[in-house]
This record gives structure tokens, sequence and C-alpha cells, in this order.
């Protein structure tokens, strides 16, 4: 998702420290340019607020996983216990909830991320049910993208889809197919358009392939940013799948990643890695 402005970015670090991964102590660091070339100074994030505790009822949570926005300011979340979506005001205040273990339209198995389109649609990754859902703004199922035909002799069932993200400028929809180790680029009514990576669900490596395809998104001139849970690097495509460059070792140091979890674009081109083994978040900018 491409952050309209520093506000949600901020909102989405306070809501991933307090609860979307409630059982890691997440260090924020903003890695910004010093006067000196090879100086970085952190930026601190100051607390607002939070909401939610354990449980099943409204407003509590199990396994909460992912957030994301309407553009009214209305916060989704998804979780994977209790597979259901879970809808709030900008305040925390729990407005609605749809979801439940199952398989039918509506229903989630493991729903793990949420993209929010221009309409206001959201889009949820039924990971355990190899689908990608779409909803209106009250939870009400507008349709599915589940097919398992052959495209060009390629086998399109999903394989444990991940993550997604919306070109709101295109419309055009890129998802993680996680399990089958490659990007998936659908229109947004959800006729296919091309996919890359493996074309045997055999993870790789190499340049252009992947290896646990897990964070996806997209900056404001289409380029496409992956990254990958078992290979420790970024990798940027363009809007045709095309490899232009990629950035990140192993390592923990400065630009080092360890297990990366998700990576986000805000409005200004900054690029945000949710480094889950060295317990930190890593901040780059172009230059």
């Amino acid at each position: 998702m491409e952050f309209s402005n520093l506000t949600h970015a901020l909102i989405f670090s306070m809501l991933l420290v307090f609860f979307i991964l409630p059982e890691r102590n997440i260090i924020f660091e903003n890695f910004v340019s010093a006067s000196k070339e090879g100086e970085f100074g952190p930026v601190n994030f100051c607390f607002n607020f939070k909401w939610g505790s354990e449980g099943s009822a409204n407003g509590k949570f199990l396994r909460s996983h992912d957030v994301n926005f309407d553009s009214k300011g209305n916060v989704y979340v998804s979780d994977r216990d209790r597979n259901d979506i879970q809808k709030f005001t900008p305040n925390g205040t729990f407005l609605m909830k749809w979801g439940s273990e199952g398989s039918r339209a509506g229903q989630f198995n493991v729903p793990y991320s949420i993209e929010v389109d221009i309409f206001d649609n959201i889009y949820v990754v039924d990971r355990g049910n190899d689908r990608i859902q779409k909803f209106d703004e009250n939870g009400t199922f507008v349709k599915q993208w589940d097919r398992s035909e052959k495209i060009n002799g390629i086998d399109q069932e999903f394989g444990s889809p991940e993550d997604m993200v919306i070109n709101q400028k295109t419309g055009v929809i890129y998802i993680t197919d996680t399990g089958n180790e490659r990007i998936v680029k659908l229109d947004r009514n959800f006729p296919y358009i091309l996919q890359w990576g493996s074309v045997d669900g055999i993870g790789s490596n190499e340049t252009g392939k992947f290896n646990h395809p897990h964070g996806i998104d997209v900056d404001s001139k289409g380029y496409v940013y992956v990254n990958e849970l078992e290979n420790p690097r970024i990798q940027v495509f363009d809007n045709d799948g095309n490899f232009t460059t990629s950035f990140g070792t192993s390592g923990i140091g400065d630009g080092q990643f360890s297990k990366p979890e998700h990576v986000n674009i805000d409005s200004s081109g900054n690029i945000y890695v949710v480094d889950r083994g060295n317990q930190r978040m890593q901040v780059f900018s172009p230059c």
C-alpha cells in the first residue's frame, strides 16, 4: 500500500507494535542520512493510544495479522485465529466484523493480508483457502479469485498466498503466491494478466526468482518491491515483472536482513522493511 500521509505511516507502526506483533519486542528505527556519509540517526516514534486485548469478543484479538485503512480512516484488522475481519473507527471504536472459519464465500481459513482500493472495497488474502476475496466496505461478499485452470500451460491455482498490493492508479493487483514461489498480477476485476518467478513451484535464490516471497508493495512510479522470508533481500521489478535491482544481504549490519517479513513504501518513496530476525525496522530512501 502507498501511505497517503505520514500520519497513516505512524498509525501503522503503532498498531504493528501494540497488537499485530504482540509477542515480539520490535525496535523501530528510522535510519536517515546525516551530514557525513555512513552516519545514521534514530527518529523516535511517539506512542499515541492503543486498543484491544486477548479474546474472541468484539474488539478483542486472538492472533491479529494485518491492518489497513479506508478513505475515511476506518481501520480493518485480520485475525488468523478468529478467522474474521474487524472494522474500527480511527480512534479504535468497534464498528462491525465479518467472517468465520470455513471455505464458503465470506468465510476464512487463516485470513492474512488486507488491501483497500480507492472505492473502499476490501480485499482479503485467504491463505488457507488459497484464494483472494473481495468485499464492500460493509463486509458484503463481492467476488473471489481461486481458479484452478491452466493459462499458457501454467497452473493458476494459488498455493498459500500471503500478501497483496493494489496499484491505486491502475487498479492492478499483485499477489505473493508464496507456495508457488511466484508473483501473480491480476486486473482489478480479477482477470489474469501475468506472473513471474518460479514456473515449477520450486524456490530459488536466483535473480528474478523467489525463496518464500512474502511481502509486496508498489511505489508511485509503479515499481514492485518483493521481500523473501528465506532470502534476505528486497527485489524490485517494473510493472511487467522485469527485474530492475535488489538490495540487502544476510547479517545484522545496516542494510542487512534476517528473515525480512514485510516491505512498505510511503508517499515520499521511503522503503520500510520489517527485519523480523533482527527485531527491528529499517528504512531506506532513494539515493
